[in-house]
């Protein structure tokens, strides 16, 4: 039951990231804002699709982009940065704070191999 009130949620969250976006490129009169508005408020779609599910461990770990880019965006706005750069470096801070604190959530992101490389000799290149 979890899992289908989880799917069933996306398609709102989406519509719902729209609408924050313009909300908020309405009112500050920015489309960089409500572009940037619009990614926090997936992000904290998807930390509910996990609070839903039933991980929380994957939602506190999904939970720290968007906290990290609304604060970021605060901050870098406060400081008087132009809209256009306030959203590339609030991007690229939050990113590099989700990545600073990724050690702290042990076992977020498995790497596996589906395939085996081998070498390849000369002759089978050659005819």
């Amino acid at each position: 039951m979890r899992w289908t009130v989880a799917a069933l949620l996306r398609p709102i969250t989406f519509a719902l990231a729209i609408v924050a976006a313009v909300v908020t490129g309405n009112r500050t009169d920015s489309f960089w804002l409500g572009f940037l508005a619009f990614f926090i408020a997936m992000g904290a779609g998807r930390v509910l699709g996990a609070v839903i599910r039933g991980r929380v461990d994957k939602a506190l770990y999904k939970a720290i982009w968007p906290g990290a880019a609304t604060g970021y965006a605060f901050l870098f706005d406060d400081l008087g940065l132009p809209r256009w750069a306030n959203f590339f470096v609030t991007v690229i801070a939050a990113t590099m704070t989700k990545s600073a604190l990724s050690g702290f959530f042990p076992k977020q992101r498995v790497w596996t191999r589906r395939v085996e490389w081998r070498r390849v000799d000369l002759d089978e290149l050659l005819p």
